[in-house]
C-alpha cells in the first residue's frame, strides 16, 4: 500500500524496535492527496531526517498498520519512497 499526501509536521531522530531491530525512524503527520482533512500518522522507518520540507509533497510505502486501542489512533510504519 501506498500513502501519498503533504508533509505537515515531522520530528527526526528517533529510535524503536520493529520486527525484533532496533531502527531510527522519522514521525510524520502527512494530509491525504486525494483528501487533505484526512491526515496520517506515520513512522518513516531507516531514516534519520527526510529531506522533504513542511508543505512538499511525500509518498510512502506501508509496511504495517498498527492501531492503538486506547485511543483509536491508526499509525503507519513505511519507507519513504525516493524519486530520482
Amino acid at each position: 500500500m501506498i500513502r501519498e499526501g503533504t508533509l505537515l509536521s515531522k520530528e527526526a531522530g528517533l529510535h524503536t524496535i520493529f520486527q525484533g531491530e532496533e531502527h531510527d525512524y522519522v514521525h510524520c503527520v502527512i494530509a491525504d492527496k486525494i483528501d487533505p482533512d484526512r491526515h496520517f500518522e506515520c513512522r518513516v522507518l531507516d531514516e534519520t531526517d527526510i529531506a522533504i520540507a513542511i508543505g512538499e509533497p511525500i509518498a510512502l510505502e506501508v509496511l504495517k498498520v498498527v492501531t492503538e486501542r486506547q485511543s483509536g489512533v491508526v499509525r503507519f510504519d513505511c519507507h519513504l519512497i525516493h524519486t530520482p
